[in-house]
């Protein structure tokens, strides 16, 4: 609430405690941050940036178009001949369908939210949605803020405002309070504005907390965070656990990809990591056992939500009814192929993975899922769709047309196509057809069967495809492999004479396997009538994808990444495992950045794995894990001079951290007001049963020691399986809280006390219609407490 965040900034100005001759620092600009608070990630513009706009649109507009599309959104004509008549020819929807459909699409998309149950804060949300829509149901002025359950999604967590359009939310004056309600809990990490058919891939996937996860294509990261909370949750009653397995996100763009990193850092999960790749060129991973052998990591789990044309999203983009065309799928199918293609090489046998797009287009969709089963028959196979009460969608198609100009030909199968046509730029493909031949008839009943398409007039939403693959056996070997292999051997060879001839010296080795994409290109160009010569990313492209998995491993391996290096036997190791107590077995389980020592990341099992793993060229890794500790601005003599990091003290609690304090929710509260008291008090707290775990932070001659530690809620008090932990100070006499945010302060305490009353998160409608009607506005008091 308001009054709790200027009572927040209030006592932050107080700030600092005893700062003295203990100190090797003295403290300056007690209470205030460090530096400015990172601006907010908008979840829904993120998305739009992922899903509701063409890729090849992307790179033309910038953030300042995307964020701008709905300033004129009343000059848009949202009609397209071209759109209509393919997509009614082509009988996504059956034809008593089809006015629903295209009047959906001319509708404004609404808003959804996903909460995060590991937040003690959830289900205080939950019950006030529940509320408002209780509430307003039948109101009169304010039915459209009455919220609806998406009931396919678990746990009640996901909830959409069918009366309510994204633009008219951030335009419209009278939802200037539930805006910034929205923002501030999405800021905290609370919830996620996420459209309502983008949080089916990661439901698709079935994620487990020991699962090694790659999302191949994950900016702006709505589905990467979601994943990760899915990996975080626990069963009623059970204390919160940190996974063992991770989550690798990987983003192409660098910019995305650190919009992608400050993304899923809001959830503070130590299995989180962030690369800087592309998706069709992911490289292998090859990783040491203790006997010397290499062997290829492969994925529990992989999410491909692909680079498509986005024109299942009009709802939010508007601007697609006037830029789409008939070649918008057609010049992405290749990738879609390349990177589902390559995403299958990286998948376990036994292992799933999701191909997703928000397109209707059967060339963007069925054509990529039919041609990936037709080529690897016996290997791979789809899954059914997962039991989601409520969900609806229509099946996948089994029969579509490709065109290619507006007023040309519909080309139903390969042979149709001319010889001017399956060449040069713009060229058709095969695989853009339905299969023919051996096992084609079972491939497109599978696919008819199995795949999901989201139509928006069906749930009220925009439009999805999604379909799920398992891995059942070793792929087939590409032609691209073979020659590569081979290419490989013949390298290897050369390279061992011209050691033995004295000439070795210096020799790099050929690049092999899918990280092959630049170096053998300007190979190819060098030796392009050489059969054995590596294959362009072009010719990649025209045979299908990326290649499969070489037989063995290449010469020349590199550390994954440079950027982050574990601090396992170093004295920094040492001095923060006396003085915070980790354990030894956590050792590999902490990391720094390689050109810093100011701040100290924790990583799971999973990322500790994955660091292990060599590579044939190092990936630029844009985050590993989540901040744990950092560079005090000023710490006491006897206590470590990296101070635990608010985002990261969570994770260090679930790992075994010794420096930890449970207490009640009422010392929380009086900590959280007061920012300071004195060992007195706690002392008495403690006598009191509201703090346990005081004698965690003792030493010598049962003195507390100075230092970092953390405080969290009682486990009974939280339930759940949610958690409230917030960073300490014990200094000379007092406990100070080190949380130098007002807002995440403010926060806390709401969680700890309660939400907003629903008159109060709309005080700015109910006002806006009083002005409206000639009334005297009495603003709502603005204490949530």
């Amino acid at each position: 609430s308001t009054t709790a965040i200027l009572l927040a900034q209030q006592h932050l100005s107080n700030m600092g405690g005893k700062g003295g001759g203990n100190y090797r620092n003295k403290r300056k600009n007690k209470g205030k941050g460090k530096g400015k608070e990172p601006k907010n990630v908008d979840g829904e513009d993120a998305d739009l940036a992922n899903e509701g706009e063409p890729a090849a649109k992307r790179a033309k507009g910038g953030d300042r178009a995307r964020n701008d599309i709905w300033r004129e959104a009343g000059t848009w004509e949202l009609s397209n001949e071209a759109y209509e008549a393919y997509y009614q020819k082509q009988a996504v929807c059956p034809a008593e369908d089809w006015p629903k459909l295209m009047q959906a699409l001319r509708t404004g998309l609404p808003v959804a939210v996903r909460i995060n149950r590991n937040r003690l804060g959830a289900q205080g949300l939950i019950e006030r949605l529940q509320e408002m829509r209780e509430t307003c149901t039948g109101d009169e002025v304010r039915e459209q803020f009455a919220p609806v359950h998406l009931t396919w999604f678990p746990r009640e967590v996901a909830w959409q405002w069918p009366g309510l359009e994204r633009r008219v939310v951030k335009k419209d004056k009278r939802m200037t309070q539930l805006k910034d309600y929205l923002m501030e809990r999405e800021r905290a990490g609370l919830i996620s504005r996420q459209e309502a058919v983008s949080m089916m891939p990661p439901l698709f996937l079935d994620v487990k907390p020991e699962h090694m996860v790659l999302d191949l294509c994950a900016a702006p990261g709505s589905k990467t965070s979601q994943i990760l909370e899915l990996m975080h949750w626990t069963n009623p009653g059970e204390e919160p656990k940190a996974p063992r397995g991770m989550v690798l996100a990987n983003e192409l763009q660098w910019k995305r990809a650190n919009m992608l990193a400050h993304q899923v850092a809001r959830l503070g999960s130590a299995a989180a990591g962030v690369v800087n790749i592309d998706a069709q060129f992911f490289p292998e991973l090859w990783q040491r056992k203790e006997t010397g052998e290499v062997e290829s990591l492969r994925f529990d789990r992989i999410l491909a939500d692909v680079p498509c044309s986005g024109d299942g999203t009009m709802r939010k983009t508007p601007y697609i009814w006037k830029s789409w065309t008939l070649k918008d799928g057609l010049s992405l199918h290749i990738r879609q192929l390349s990177i589902l293609y390559r995403g299958l090489d990286l998948l376990k046998i036994g292992g799933k993975i999701v191909y997703s797009t928000c397109s209707l287009n059967p060339v963007e969709d069925e054509a990529v899922v039919a041609a990936a089963l037709h080529r690897h028959q016996g290997a791979i196979r789809l899954c059914p769709a997962p039991d989601l009460p409520g969900l609806k969608a229509a099946g996948g198609v089994d029969t579509w047309f490709i065109q290619d100009e507006e007023k040309g030909p519909q080309y139903q199968c390969w042979a149709d196509v001319p010889e001017a046509k399956r060449s040069g730029k713009g060229k058709l493909m095969p695989s853009m057809f339905p299969p023919v031949g051996e096992g084609s008839a079972e491939v497109l009943a599978s696919v008819k069967a199995n795949c999901r398409r989201a139509l928006p007039h069906l749930m009220d939403t925009g439009g999805f495809f999604v379909a799920c693959f398992e891995k059942v056996g070793d792929l087939k070997p590409t032609a691209r492999a073979k020659r590569d292999e081979r290419w490989e051997r013949k390298q290897a060879e050369k390279a061992k004479a011209a050691a033995a001839a004295g000439e070795g010296e210096g020799t790099q080795p050929a690049t092999g396997g899918a990280e092959a994409s630049a170096s053998a290109a300007a190979a190819e160009n060098e030796a392009s009538s050489d059969d054995e010569a590596p294959v362009s990313k072009a010719a990649t492209e025209e045979a299908g994808g990326a290649a499969a998995v070489p037989s063995g491993p290449p010469s020349g391996l590199k550390r994954i990444t440079r950027e982050y290096v574990p601090i396992a036997g170093t004295e920094l190791w040492s001095e923060l495992k006396e003085f915070y107590g980790f354990p030894d077995s956590a050792a590999l389980n902490f990391v720094k950045r390689s050109d810093t020592v100011q701040r100290i990341f924790l990583i799971s099992d999973g990322l500790a794995k994955l660091l292990q793993c060599e590579v044939k060229m190092p990936t630029r890794m844009v985050l590993c894990g989540v901040l744990a500790l950092e560079k005090a601005t000023s710490s006491h003599v006897d206590a470590c001079e990296l101070r635990l990091s608010q985002q990261g003290v969570g994770a260090l609690c679930q790992m075994g951290l010794k420096r930890h304090v449970t207490a009640s929710r009422e010392f929380l509260l009086r900590l959280m007001r007061e920012k300071e008291l004195s060992y007195e008090e706690v002392n008495t707290a403690v006598a009191a049963g509201q703090v346990k775990g005081w004698s965690n932070i003792k030493w010598k001659n049962d003195q507390v020691r100075p230092g970092s530690l953390a405080l969290s809620l009682f486990p009974e008090e939280a339930g759940n399986g949610a958690s409230l932990v917030v960073v300490a100070e014990a200094t000379d006499g007092t406990l100070e809280l080190a949380v130098n945010s007002a807002v995440d302060t403010a926060t806390f305490i709401e969680e700890l006390t309660c939400q907003p009353t629903v008159d109060q998160i709309l005080a700015a409608a109910a006002n806006a219609t009083a002005e409206d009607n000639g009334e005297d506005v009495n603003m709502a008091g603005d204490d949530a407490e």
